[in-house]
């Protein structure tokens, strides 16, 4: 029984580990939304292409985020394409290799 309690608890940090390290997040400089409405159409064209993604968006340091516990099924290219749909103008979008959710930490990525 201690065998089996320990394979499992081995078991259950590898995978914890292996999450931690398989997160990701895209980012993006979005010139133009004004308002919390701006805000909200490009967090719903978000979540429209990866329903899966957490979304975040803010208009007052306009940007965007999708971040993923897992690798990400939405690549760069998918993803502007979303926020170009909205009628904003997708100024730089970037990978990290990390769960971002805090806007201010995406403005620091994309200042890099």
């Amino acid at each position: 029984m201690r065998k089996i309690i320990t394979l499992l608890l081995v078991t259950f940090f590898l995978s914890i580990g292996s999450i931690l390290n398989a997160a990701e997040s895209m980012v993006a400089q979005v010139n133009g939304m004004m308002c919390i409405k701006c805000q909200n159409m490009v967090t719903m064209a978000l979540i429209k292409a990866s329903p899966t993604a957490h979304v975040k968006v803010s208009w007052p340091e306009g940007v965007a985020v999708s971040a993923f516990e897992d690798k990400s099924n939405l690549n760069e290219e998918e993803f502007k394409k979303a926020i170009l749909g909205t009628g904003f103008e997708v100024v730089k979008v970037t990978s990290a290799g990390k769960f971002i959710e805090d806007p201010s930490e995406a403005v620091k990525i994309l200042s890099n």
